[in-house]
């Protein structure tokens, strides 16, 4: 493939980037909360959550961000290359921006804090940094002047170790640096700068430290979970110590509150944590909470307590009684647990109802993110379920999904627990859509409906309702079939998903199916074989394999014998070979010596025996390698089997070094533990006492089938699969020693060559449209393109695939191949329309639909009707588009709710919530338009009626509206002259009522001569309109007050006003 031609697109971010790795900034009153996220800040409104601005100046990573002390406007940020920035953020304009200038090449800067401390000549606070030379070095610190840039000599006796340190400072009346470093605490008091050190209790790593705004006191969090809160330590001696111990995980954050009487404190256990400083100790709790928190910042009025949690969410909680207020959350971030599994099992998903980007998020919940919006819908929990916290050297499971199918009514998520221990717990859920509410409702619960895991679920169609169908497919290799039925439950009639049917193939291996674009067929990938299913009862269609070779894989062929005499066969061959076979199946069970000299022999007078043999070979050779060849060839032996019999030979087997550590640990897999099977058959015997006795009788013969199948299966490894490590030298027993001069000529291996296995089908997808009778299918290195009308294979490319998309619209398939290389093509001309290399890792790819797709072909924009849209290792969504084009390209005209400029345009009257709607007068015709209050418009087509009726799914973006909305609303101030067609408004006698008026037009012909008097008639009205509402508010308060209500009503209808013209 070439990738050297010119590509004009680039990767574009749309979704994702790290909130919370740096703690937030509230600014002066706590209005505004300021976010670090990668090189730009972010200013959030903090009662609404809006985003205000973007500060986008930086060129390197931000590692920190302050408010200067005595210019709470002005915002100082440092990179991690040491540039220096000046924001007014109220405005968003970059005022300063100056690089550090400490005179270290190559500087990594790593703390930045300001402290209140005004030196050479600078207007802004002065900053406390510390620099990291090299790798294995001491760092650095320094004082420097942030307006210049310049260091400032300070003479102090601190020394710093290697590793990062954890800084805090204090910027009220008592100006200290609180630092810790590994296991040292370092108090320096920046007025003096006299500085102490300490060494943590128990030499435990300190995790956090923190300063008391309003006191000498300080606290810090180390790992074991403890904190300690230090009071009066200007000197050593003088210092005192309080702990604190709650959390059983590593502290991870810490905060006083502003008049310093408690703190917060969080760890690992998904808890906040309030404690009080007085004698009592008092303490309050914020338990489950969504993630790790990471950052407590609280404002400084005490007017907002933030809480960072490690799922990208920044959670307001109120201080007082401990409540979650409200979140701010853009993107919602999978968490890495232990398990090494990944983090998005799922991939990148479309929900067809609202063209939503649906994957992994928190735990046992799915996100839905809108692109369009660029904005976070609703986090759906799925899991019924606790979250187990993570504990320290320990890897901790939790049910996720794994799973999960669209439909624009229907969801259908597979969630799993396995622990690796005990049998998996597997949960098929189907959730139906409430258009109340506007979220999934659970509406089918089905336990244990495979086993080991789940491979695949999809819907037969994902806009179709009536006779939709369900398949899922697992571990275990069967398929199986849901259909919607009536549900049995009388005080609820509703419908419920039931299994229909389920099938299997041959006991292959299933990983990939898909229905067809009518749902019609279920094609599914079987090993090697494309197998076809009728989609109303899975009844086998075909089955469809390549020739050899063709599916990517060494081409191989297996010869069996016929067990019924083939004409023109010898009958000698065939009573020899019988003969054989008997010798053989013999010394299966026995070593005699004088059988195996009997086998040598008929192997050697076999004429099928014979071999070309080289001049000089030794007769030995010869004879080993015929009793070799005779024995793999016999098809009815197993592997075992040809290994016991080349032994009785004396014929040693070896295995390759480069297979020998994966056969062997296959091998330790197939080994059954004689203790722990037998301990695991006790424990099930005392649960079996504790059941109901309506249940004990069949748990009992499940127990003892389960205890049968264990010792046949005990037997049949001893007796096969044991002896098999002695036979390959692959015991340490049987090892040969290997000398220390032999270790050091061994030559290092190469690259392993592939396992010579049969190929997999990995993925399954069926075209659209015109081409709906072509399938794709992908193995380990081809993808193959079956027509389905001819049963033939139609086309072949050489890809080894890991992520594939497919655009029902286009027709265009998306292929990510394992060099994270991307081609995208069509099923009927598998030519590449598209090729890019050097892509992010991946773990899902989707096409998303464009709101206003292009009138183009694909040869020139083949993204012309969708984006494809890529979910990447950095938890990132990304997506391929020109420099400069954005996804706001792609939004739709925002809707108009003004009048269109023609001749008859309103003239428009907003006094008093009531407005004048004019007749237009024709040929003797009038027309009379609606009008009423607050209505404002021509009736049917006003601004007001087109903001109602526009349905909430399809609505745009209220930014986008709003404008032309409230201009709708608004007066017109031109004058006649500069409307494109003058009219004078002649209002009839009427009351003044929320109707308004009904006016007429004059003819064209006199428009010109009617201007001024139009103009006159304007302000004419316009002051007796002033005149009237004058007298409507001349009402004596102290005679209302004393009437009854019907003497008011009647005290209104006389005050009714008619206008004479």
């Amino acid at each position: 493939m070439n990738f050297d031609d010119e590509d004009r697109l680039e990767l574009q971010h749309l979704a994702g980037g790290n909130i919370v790795q740096h703690a937030p900034v509230f600014s002066e009153h706590g209005r505004f909360i300021f976010v670090r996220c990668g090189l730009k800040v972010q200013v959030f409104v903090t009662s609404t959550g809006e985003l205000t601005r973007e500060l986008n100046d930086a060129t390197s990573p931000l590692i920190s961000m302050e408010l200067d002390v005595k210019h709470p406007e002005l915002l100082l940020g440092c990179t991690s290359s040491g540039q220096l920035l000046h924001w007014h953020w109220r405005t968003g304009v970059l005022q300063k921006s100056v690089n550090l200038k400490l005179g270290i090449d190559k500087q990594q800067i790593l703390t930045f804090n300001l402290m209140n401390l005004y030196k050479g000549g600078g207007d802004t606070a002065c900053a406390f940094v510390t620099v990291k030379r090299k790798s294995g070095e001491s760092l650095s610190w320094f004082v420097v002047n942030t307006s210049t840039g310049t260091p400032i000599d300070i003479v102090c006796g601190l020394k710093l170790k290697i590793r990062t340190p954890v800084v805090d400072i204090s910027k009220g009346s008592f100006k200290y640096i609180l630092l810790a470093q590994g296991v040292y605490v370092y108090f320096i008091n920046y007025e003096t700068w006299m500085c102490w050190r300490t060494i943590n209790k128990d030499e435990k790593m300190v995790t956090c430290v923190r300063l008391n705004p309003n006191e000498e006191m300080a606290a810090t969090g180390d790992e074991y979970g403890r904190i300690i809160v230090w009071r009066q330590f200007n000197q050593p001696e003088t210092v005192l110590r309080a702990e604190y111990h709650w959390h059983a995980s590593p502290v991870t954050s810490l905060a006083f509150s502003p008049t310093g009487m408690s703190f917060f404190s969080a760890g690992h256990e998904n808890v906040l944590v309030k404690w009080s400083l007085l004698a009592d100790k008092s303490r309050m709790f914020l338990p489950r909470m969504s993630a790790i928190i990471r950052h407590i910042v609280i404002s400084d009025g005490m007017e907002h307590l933030l809480v960072c949690t490690e799922d990208n969410a920044l959670q307001f909680v109120r201080a007082g009684d401990m409540q979650l207020l409200s979140s701010l959350q853009h993107f919602t971030y999978a968490l890495q647990d232990k398990t090494g599994r990944s983090m998005f099992p799922l991939g990148l998903c479309l929900n067809p109802r609202t063209n939503s980007l649906v994957l992994n998020g928190r735990i046992g919940q799915l996100q839905f993110y809108s692109a369009y919006t660029k904005s976070l819908l609703y986090n759906l929990r799925v899991v019924d379920g606790n979250v187990n916290s993570e504990e320290v050297g320990k890897v901790i499971y939790n049910t996720c999904v794994t799973r999960a199918a669209f439909n624009i009514n229907w969801m259908a998520t597979g969630e799993e627990y396995n622990d690796e221990l005990n049998f998996p717990e597997l949960r098929l859920k189907f959730w139906k859509y409430h258009e109340k509410f506007q979220t999934y409702q659970l509406n089918t619960n089905i336990e244990l409906p495979h086993e080991h895991g789940f491979q695949a679920i999809v819907f037969s169609n994902q806009f179709q309702v009536q006779n939709l169908r369900c398949a899922s497919a697992g571990k275990d290799n069967v398929i199986k079939l849901w259909t919607l039925v009536d549900s049995e439950n009388i005080y609820n009639r509703n419908v419920m998903w039931s299994c229909a049917a389920q099938t299997s193939f041959k006991q292959q291996v299933l990983v990939s199916m898909c229905f067809s674009q009518d749902g019609s067929i279920l094609a599914a990938g079987y090993g090697h074989t494309l197998v076809l299913f009728d989609a109303r009862s899975l009844r086998l269609l075909h089955a469809l394999s390549t020739s050899a070779g063709y599916d990517g894989v060494v081409s191989k062929a297996q010869l069996r014998l016929s067990q019924t005499p083939i004409n023109g066969t010898r009958s000698e061959l065939t009573q020899q070979r019988q003969q054989l076979w008997n010798l053989l199946q013999t010394l299966l069970n026995s070593n005699d010596q004088k059988l195996i000299q009997q086998a040598r022999q008929l192997m050697s007078s076999a004429t099928s025996g014979q071999c070309k043999i080289s001049v000089g070979q030794n007769p030995k050779a010869k004879a080993k390698k015929l009793v070799f060849k005779h024995i793999m060839q016999m098809s009815e032996l197993g592997l075992h089997q040809k290994l016991q019999l080349l032994r009785r030979f004396g014929i040693e087997c070896k295995v390759h070094d480069n297979c020998q550590n994966r056969l062997l640990s296959y091998l330790n897999n197939c080994v059954v533990d004689h203790r722990a099977a037998q301990k695991r058959i006790w424990t099930l015997q005392a649960r079996l006492h504790r059941l109901q006795p309506s249940k004990r009788f069949k748990a009992k013969q499940r127990l003892v089938r389960f205890e049968n199948r264990r010792r046949s299966y005990e037997k049949l490894v001893s007796q096969e699969l044991l002896p098999l490590f002695s036979v390959l030298k692959l015991d340490e027993t049987t090892k040969p020693k290997c000398r220390h001069s032999e270790l050091k000529r061994a030559k290092p291996l190469g690259k392993t060559a592939p396992l010579q296995c049969s190929a997999q089908i990995s993925h399954v997808q069926f075209g659209a449209g015109a081409q709906a009778h072509l399938v794709a299918i992908c193995t380990e290195t081809r993808v193959l393109i079956w027509n389905l009308m001819t049963l033939r294979l139609q086309a072949g490319l050489k890809l080894s695939v890991r992520q594939m998309a497919f655009d029902p619209l286009t027709n265009l398939i998306a292929a990510v191949t394992r060099n994270n290389e991307l081609h995208v093509f069509q099923p009927n001309v598998p030519l590449p329309v598209y090729q890019r290399s050097n892509l992010p890792k991946l773990h899902g790819l989707v096409w998303l639909p464009r709101r206003q797709p292009k009138q183009s072909s694909i040869n020139v924009d083949w993204q012309a009707q969708s984006t494809l849209h890529m979910l990447t290792d950095d938890k990132e969504i990304v997506y391929l588009a020109s420099p400069g084009q954005t996804l706001t390209d792609d939004a739709p005209a925002p809707i108009s709710f003004a009048q269109q400029p023609h001749g008859d345009q309103l003239l428009q009257y907003a006094t008093f919530g009531t407005f004048m709607a004019r007749q237009t007068t024709g040929e003797n015709t009038e027309i009379a338009q609606k009008s009423g209050p607050l209505i404002v418009g021509r009736g049917v087509h006003s601004a007001v009626n087109a903001l109602v009726n526009l349905s909430a799914h399809t609505m745009p973006a209220m930014s986008l509206i709003c404008g032309e909305f409230l201009k709708s609303l608004l007066t017109p101030t031109e004058s006649g002259a500069e409307r494109n067609g003058d009219a004078k408004e002649t209002l009839s006698n009427g009351k003044l009522n929320g109707n308004g008026h009904i006016g007429s037009d004059l003819d064209d012909n006199d428009e010109e001569e009617e201007d001024e008097d139009y103009v006159e008639s304007t302000t004419e009205v316009r002051k007796i309109l002033l005149e009237q509402n004058a007298a409507l508010e001349k009402v004596n308060c102290k005679e209302e007050e004393e009437l009854t209500l019907d003497a008011r009503l009647q005290r209104i209808a006389k005050l009714d006003v008619y206008l004479d013209f």
